[in-house]
């Protein structure tokens, strides 16, 4: 799994995916913002940022929902996004997707992304 986990991330180096209800990765709760969080891969790293988002990002620490704002995780990482746990692995699956077909949308460098300073509801 390690190793094809490995594989997956570096296909995806470089891309920026959008969670939320209207993101890259649906989010199904009216309590997830429309562009609530990204994640983004570079050299085989995963970085979470919520998007300033009305109710938050939280990490589940020990059976403690810890808020979060953005820095790397692990893939294994459960999070709270909308009142719902995701793993952060599953949601790679999801955007592994998108690289199949050479998604150019999810290459988002950081000046032209128009998620990086707007605050979404």
């Amino acid at each position: 799994m390690k190793n094809e986990l490995g594989e997956v991330l570096r296909r995806m180096d470089g891309r920026t995916y959008i969670l939320g209800r209207e993101g890259h990765i649906y989010i199904d709760s009216s309590t997830a913002s429309k562009h609530h969080a990204e994640l983004r891969i570079t050299d085989g790293k995963i970085h979470l940022r919520d998007l300033d988002s009305k109710n938050g990002t939280y990490l589940l620490k020990n059976k403690t929902l810890v808020q979060f704002e953005q820095g790397y995780v692990n893939p294994l990482q459960p999070i709270v996004i909308g009142g719902q746990t995701y793993v952060i692995r599953d949601l790679i699956a999801v955007a592994g997707n998108f690289v199949t077909f050479d998604d150019a949308e999810t290459l988002l460098e950081e000046s032209n992304n128009p998620f990086r300073h707007r605050r979404h509801g």
